[in-house]
């Protein structure tokens, strides 16, 4: 018997035992006693039925329970031995015959051709200084030009570097003499190439690149052979600018003193701004207060000073020029 069998089998007897239990339940009042006892006697078989029905209800029941191995504690005198089938055997399926691989014939690389390796530019050796020049000459203009800053950047967004190249004299000067710095920015140059290129400038035109900080082909300390005379005002610049800061400064007073400073003289130096900027460029000056200065040396100090640092010395009195 198939389990579809056997459930359609549980069912049809739960549908007769619910059918007897209803029966049973059912009133026999207002009936003849004839009628009665028919319907008694009726009863009785219901019931022997409804008897016949449970003993086989339980006889399925305990088939389920010995069939799915359920409660089979509860079947009387045990569940009888199952006879387990017989597994059929698998048959092994036998193996295709397996094809020798043919083998793939290996292509032979073409060599990889090998780059040409790239030569190292020899590296320059050390600039050496032009001849009739000495070291302290060149020390002492990077300091006026740039205070030794080979990194500097003159606010007025020209001129770089400790030499205070313009970009297109460095290149014009790079094409004829160093190629591989052409296009460089000055003040980005390696120090010892900013040394190469200000020599080679000299070896062309001599200190005339550097009016204000270049060494004065006069010895610094000989008094100039007139010395009221006043020397020319920084290109660059004009006289009503000059005459506009010596009024702002000191109301153009020679002998002018700021205790604040305390300031001196006409352009109000600082008396060790004043010995640092002669230092350099007239030493015949340094340690003289700028106050008992002639007018003209004054001037001089004062064109010097703008040489190296513009006119940020004078900032409240310049600002317009700076505009």
């Amino acid at each position: 018997m198939t389990t579809r069998q056997r459930w359609f089998r549980y069912g049809t007897l739960a549908v007769a035992i619910a059918l007897v239990f209803g029966l049973v339940g059912s009133s026999a009042g207002g009936q003849s006693p004839d009628e009665r006892d028919a319907r008694i006697a009726e009863l009785e078989k219901l019931v022997a039925d409804r008897d016949t029905l449970v003993a086989a209800q339980e006889s399925l029941l305990n088939e389920y329970r010995c069939l799915f191995n359920v409660d089979t504690q509860l079947v009387p005198n045990g569940c009888p031995e199952q006879t387990q089938p017989t597994p059929t055997p698998t048959p092994t399926p036998t193996a295709a015959p397996t094809a020798t691989p043919t083998p793939t014939p290996t292509a032979t690389a073409s060599p990889t051709p090998t780059a040409a390796p790239t030569p190292t530019p020899t590296p320059l050796p050390d600039p050496t200084i032009p001849a009739g020049t000495t070291e302290e000459q060149w020390e002492q203009l990077r300091q006026c030009n740039a205070n030794g800053n080979y990194q500097y950047a003159n606010p007025n967004g020209i001129n770089f570097g400790a030499y205070e190249f313009r970009r297109t004299s460095w290149n014009d000067l790079a094409r004829r003499h160093y190629p591989r710095l052409i296009g460089v920015v000055p003040n980005e140059a390696a120090p010892a190439d900013q040394d190469r290129m200000a020599y080679a400038l000299y070896e062309e035109r001599g200190w005339a690149p550097w009016p204000s900080c270049g060494p004065s082909s006069q010895p610094g300390d000989a008094t100039p052979a007139d010395p009221t005379s006043f020397p020319s005002i920084p290109a660059g610049t004009t006289q009503a600018q000059w005459d506009q800061l010596i009024r702002c400064e000191s109301q153009g007073n020679y002998r002018a003193y700021s205790s604040v400073g305390p300031f001196l003289g006409a352009f109000q130096f600082l008396q060790s701004t004043w010995d640092w900027v002669a230092g350099i460029h007239y030493p015949r000056l340094v340690g003289v207060d700028p106050r008992d200065a002639a007018p003209a040396d004054q001037h001089r100090m004062a064109y010097a000073l703008y040489g190296m640092q513009g006119w940020r010395p004078w900032p409240a009195c310049t600002a317009a020029f700076r505009q």
